[in-house]
């Protein structure tokens, strides 16, 4: 068991140091749909890897032993696991367990909070222009969706940039960027070495409503202008947009700019292909893990144990 979760568990290390670097070597379209849902794997196995251990150091203790009808001297002869590492395991499933749930209740009600104060501003996925001197533009989540601009910004744009903010900020809209944040910040939330994956999954998002904005304008030029004015405007004032909001001067400005005063991203298939192996090893470092497990506590079930000294007797 030791040696199955050892090798999970570098695994995951594994994915949590090459996931960032592979990341900004995709496009960020791409980079988005591959990176959250491995993370969000990743972080299930995680908590898979530490609840197996904790399982098996605990299966060892007698108390509980006789309450799951298996033999606690059987497993714990199979492969023990050292109280050291079996105490370690469960004290970090359960505190990325409370982590995570009291994440999710703080985002849970930031969204309800969303919700409430724009539900009733114009219909779902208009553009509302709040009468505000500060200078914001940003998204609201679904089922509130809202496109929303402060009169500060809106008054300082030209009629070219405040197209290029709009489909900046569609953008976010047509693909539910804000989920996919979440997502990303809910397995950083249950494994915070995922942290760095999530912060270059922020920074893909924001790429990936540029490279569509310069799209619907087809101006790069144009698009890289307006997010670095934006930003210049924007600095030293308050900032009004809610927490969960996708802001078009969010993530890099600077890395953003010069991207998009370069040609589009262009396809890096060695970078998938090492995101996609680590993924692999990960997925079967936890199956292993697994199924160590499940053979462990098969082997100790007291049924079985009684079975085969009746065999041998006979």
């Amino acid at each position: 068991m030791t040696a199955a979760f050892s090798g999970a568990l570098l695994a995951i290390l594994a994915f949590a140091l090459a996931a960032p670097r592979v990341g900004r070597h995709l496009s960020p379209a791409l980079a988005t749909r591959l990176l959250v849902p491995a993370s969000v794997a990743t972080a299930a196995s995680t908590l898979f890897v530490l609840a197996a251990l904790a399982a098996t150091w605990l299966g060892q203790l007698p108390v509980i032993a006789s309450v799951g009808a298996w033999s606690a001297t059987v497993l714990g002869a199979a492969d023990p696991v050292p109280r050291p590492v079996g105490v370690l395991g469960l004290v970090l499933l359960t505190a990325s367990t409370c982590w995570a749930v009291i994440w999710s209740v703080r985002r849970i009600r930031a969204l309800l909070a969303v919700h409430r104060d724009y539900r009733d501003l114009r219909p779902a996925g208009s553009v509302v222009v709040l009468d505000s001197t500060a200078v914001d533009a940003f998204a609201t989540p679904a089922p509130s969706s809202r496109i929303v601009v402060t009169a500060g910004l809106w008054q300082a744009l030209s009629p070219d940039e405040r197209r290029v903010v709009l489909a900046h900020e569609r953008s976010h809209l047509a693909h539910w960027h804000t989920w996919w944040t979440l997502a990303a910040e809910f397995a950083a939330a249950v494994n915070p070495l995922l942290r760095p994956t999530t912060a270059t999954i922020r920074r893909a998002i924001e790429r990936w409503a540029d490279e569509d904005a310069a799209a619907r304008v087809a101006d790069r030029a144009l698009v890289a202008r307006t997010i670095a004015r934006t930003a210049l405007l924007q600095h030293d004032r308050a900032k009004t947009s809610p927490r969960l909001a996708q802001a078009a001067t969010g993530g890099d400005v600077p890395q953003r700019v010069r991207a998009l005063l370069e040609p589009p991203p262009r396809r890096r298939p060695f970078a998938l292909i090492v995101l996609c192996a680590v993924v692999a090893v990960t997925a079967a470092t936890t199956l292993s893990v697994e199924r160590t497990s499940d053979n462990l506590f098969d082997r100790a079930d007291t049924p079985s144990i009684h079975l085969q000294h009746h065999h041998h007797s006979i």
